[in-house]
């Protein structure tokens, strides 16, 4: 038998929310870091300058995937919030409807 699964789709939109802020203030920092990293690139000479520019390069390539992983989170707890309220809503139609017919049948 499948383990009972319980929901709370306020607050698993709420953690959706404060998971893409999170997300955001992470961005905004790593941005800032990038620009400040780049800003001094102008001081490395060599094969130094050439191999900040490769980290660099390498550091936006992971920080983008990093986001867009906060990002669908994100999106992905929102759905699922969504997705869980709405059947609620039909399984308390469905439960209102037997109620209605049992009721229905006592009275005949």
């Amino acid at each position: 038998m499948a383990e009972e699964l319980r929901v709370n789709p306020d607050a698993l939109s709420h953690v959706g929310n404060e998971l893409a802020n999170h997300g955001e203030t992470l961005l905004a920092l790593q941005q800032s870091c990038h620009g400040a990293a780049e800003g001094a690139q102008s001081g490395w000479v060599g094969s130094s300058a050439g191999a900040l520019s490769g980290l660099l390069d390498r550091w936006a390539t992971v920080s983008s995937t990093h986001m867009g992983r906060f990002g669908e989170h994100s999106c992905g707890m929102h759905f699922a919030a969504a997705e869980f309220s709405e059947t609620e809503r039909r399984n308390t139609t469905a439960v209102a409807k037997v109620g209605e017919a049992a009721n229905a049948a006592t009275q005949l």
